[in-house]
């Protein structure tokens, strides 16, 4: 039995939508594939607003030694209540250096809470 029987299919798909996406990206400023070799650890880290958007970031540099920001903004069904099932890369930056990107995926989020609470 594999593992992924055991995940519900709309996490299934969620998954595999979100490894493709990533994968897709391109480098904004040199327009190369994004590639990874990680060879353990996590791909991105991510910080979790209330409208269930996800701001993120790279914490190892790609081959080029870039590292990412970058927002999962939910699609579709369920986006504006914050319970969407499909996602979509927004916001992609690149950085030298990782501090910069998970400031930049900290500050995302901040102004989306500000924007709620006024």
């Amino acid at each position: 039995m594999s593992t992924m029987s055991t995940i519900p299919l709309d996490l299934q798909e969620a998954m595999a939508e979100m490894i493709g996406v990533t994968f897709s990206a391109r480098n904004p400023k040199t327009h190369k594939p994004i590639e990874f070799k990680i060879s353990k650890g996590h791909m991105y880290l991510y910080y979790r607003s209330s409208n269930g958007n996800d701001y993120c970031y790279t914490p190892h540099p790609d081959i080029d030694g870039w590292y990412y920001s970058f927002a999962y903004v939910g699609v579709g069904p369920g986006s504006r209540s914050g319970k969407a099932k499909r996602f979509a890369i927004k916001y992609l930056r690149c950085h030298r250096q990782r501090k910069a990107a998970k400031v930049r995926a900290l500050r995302m989020r901040k102004a989306v809470e500000q924007r709620r609470e006024i």
